[in-house]
């Protein structure tokens, strides 16, 4: 189900809101910790033949990594695999390090990884946010942050203080304003509202 602009638009002001507060406000931070993405301990689900894969790797306390590589383009989901192939349209890959963005009672409610995104000689780096996939509740890209903005850890934060709230299917996907046009090709489930 798709929402008209305007209320999509709406939506997104009011999480971001949402997020705001949440890390000014509050007095409790989201807590980080980090995992590295090592292919070597993944297991191949299945192959393709074009060349592509879907590993699960290891990821923090029980939670999967889900890496799909199709087309030279990467997915990456969390806590379960998702249906959704989400990611850039140009070529791309992910770095190896997870951020997973805990809440005050210590459980993970969304992960950030860098994507590196080249075409035609130009390149972008991106950090996208995701919502953990788990049994109760589906997972998707909330939003994407292009790494060489000012402060874009802090955005690629802000943006995952909304995991909780955020709807996976009316949302749309967040895409931090001054994100170049390489990342700004973003292809998730819920397409941000287009000006």
């Amino acid at each position: 189900m798709q929402l008209p602009r305007k209320e999509a638009a709406m939506r997104v002001v009011s999480l971001s809101l949402v997020a705001a507060a949440v890390l000014m406000g509050s007095g409790v931070q989201a807590a980080s910790t980090y995992t590295k993405i090592d292919f070597a301990e993944c297991e191949t689900l299945e192959t393709y033949e074009d060349g592509g894969a879907d590993l699960r790797c290891p990821g923090l306390d029980g939670l999967d990594v889900f890496v799909s590589e199709g087309d030279a383009r990467m997915d990456v989901d969390y806590g379960m695999k998702g249906e959704n192939f989400e990611t850039f349209s140009a070529f791309n890959n992910i770095g190896e390090t997870v951020e997973w963005l805990s809440d005050a009672r210590g459980v993970p409610q969304a992960a950030i990884i860098r994507y590196l995104i080249s075409v035609d000689g130009r390149e972008a780096q991106a950090l996208v946010v995701s919502r953990i996939n788990t049994e109760s509740q589906d997972g998707c890209v909330i939003g994407v942050v292009d790494a060489g903005l000012e402060q874009a850890n802090g955005m690629a934060r802000g943006i995952g203080a909304m995991a909780p709230t955020f709807d996976c299917s009316i949302d749309p996907v967040v895409i931090a304003p001054g994100a170049s046009e390489l990342v700004q090709g973003f292809t998730g489930v819920n397409q941000p509202p287009s000006d």
